[in-house]
């Protein structure tokens, strides 16, 4: 039997990511309200994503303003969609040096005690939890308690939570959140943890925590990459190391900028139009992490922080407004040619 090109194009034109590639992961999108009511964001989630991340609402000061006051209508809006579509979610994120209210870590104007923290902390994971038990598979519990620039001599974070409670805190939400979702996946979630000392800090840290009995089952390597990094060989290198430690990998917030850190800080210096060499580096990138996170049944999930490069964080950071393109569908919604090439690699790896 005769099988055209153009039948096997169209055939392909009309598969989603998601289908591409469910042989080897989930994946997922960050989104808040307000794109889920755009008709182009909705046609892109449901033909190409399978599992949705609140991008903001559910952190601390977000979803709970104040001590007897949550705001639920963002998460509620969001999960609501999941469960109409059938998506399961992340839960992103518990316990955070950022985005946190002003009362959580004080009582009459001093600094709140360790056990006032705590009974704080578990109230909110109680009510979250039991609000959302029900569609989220995963939760980050905690997120970014390592810096290795700023932090102390063992690489933690000197946050609000280490300063008050110390380490003791982390282990604490993740017993916290196993006894309440038993079911859930726990992650640990960090940027800049797939090489170098970062990395190492941050699997010295979670075998301690494992060893002494914390009950986590993965790590979100973030993925706020550049055109240029990494390589295919950095990222598998990072999936071996941490799934040694018997962890889930999940890349939980993927998007690959078009500018490298180092590249100043003001916007004028940047080209306003696209850089064409750079978007095929950063096709390159996305084919990277694909293909290396295909090779592994330890990755669950590759999730991008965004869908099209109208809505990106990155558009004001580290640059106010400066324009950036890092997502895998352009301004107006339509693909790059990334997505085809990936949605053709997926089927392919999916034959053998």
């Amino acid at each position: 039997m005769f099988i055209s090109h153009n039948f096997i194009n169209n055939f392909n034109m009309n598969i989603g990511l998601k289908d591409a590639w469910k042989h080897s992961f989930h994946i997922g999108a960050a989104v808040c309200r307000d794109m889920l009511k755009e008709e182009e964001y909705d046609l892109l989630i449901k033909k190409h994503f399978s599992t949705l991340t609140v991008e903001n609402g559910m952190k601390f000061g977000c979803i709970h303003p104040e001590e007897n006051r949550y705001s639920w209508g963002e998460c509620d809006y969001i999960a609501d969609y999941a469960r109409n579509s059938n998506m399961p979610m992340r839960g992103h994120v518990m316990v955070w040096h950022n985005q946190n209210p002003k009362w959580l870590f004080v009582d009459n104007n001093e600094t709140v005690s360790k056990n006032k923290l705590y009974k704080r902390l578990e109230d909110h994971i109680l009510s979250v939890s039991n609000r959302y038990g029900d569609v989220v598979y995963s939760w980050d519990v905690l997120n970014e308690a390592i810096d290795i620039e700023k932090g102390d001599e063992k690489g933690f974070r000197l946050s609000d939570w280490y300063k008050i409670c110390g380490k003791d805190v982390f282990a604490f939400a993740f017993k916290k959140m196993r006894e309440i979702c038993p079911n859930a996946k726990l992650y640990y979630n960090d940027y800049n943890n797939e090489s170098g000392e970062k990395m190492d800090v941050s699997l010295r840290f979670l075998s301690e925590m494992l060893d002494a009995g914390v009950p986590i089952d993965g790590v979100g390597i973030q993925a706020h990459w550049y055109y240029n990094f990494p390589d295919e060989k950095i990222i598998r290198n990072a999936i071996e190391k941490y799934s040694a430690l018997g962890l889930e990998i999940e890349f939980t917030e993927v998007d690959i900028s078009l500018y490298e850190w180092s590249e100043g800080r003001e916007a004028s210096q940047f080209f306003k139009l696209k850089p064409e060499d750079r978007i095929k580096e950063q096709a390159n990138r996305y084919m990277d992490l694909f293909c290396a996170a295909s090779s592994y049944s330890a990755v669950k999930n590759i999730t991008t922080w965004g869908i099209a490069d109208n809505y990106t964080w990155l558009d004001n950071f580290p640059v106010s407004n400066r324009k950036n393109w890092p997502l895998m569908f352009d301004e107006n919604y339509k693909e790059k040619p990334v997505v085809q090439a990936l949605i053709e690699e997926g089927l392919k790896r999916g034959r053998k």
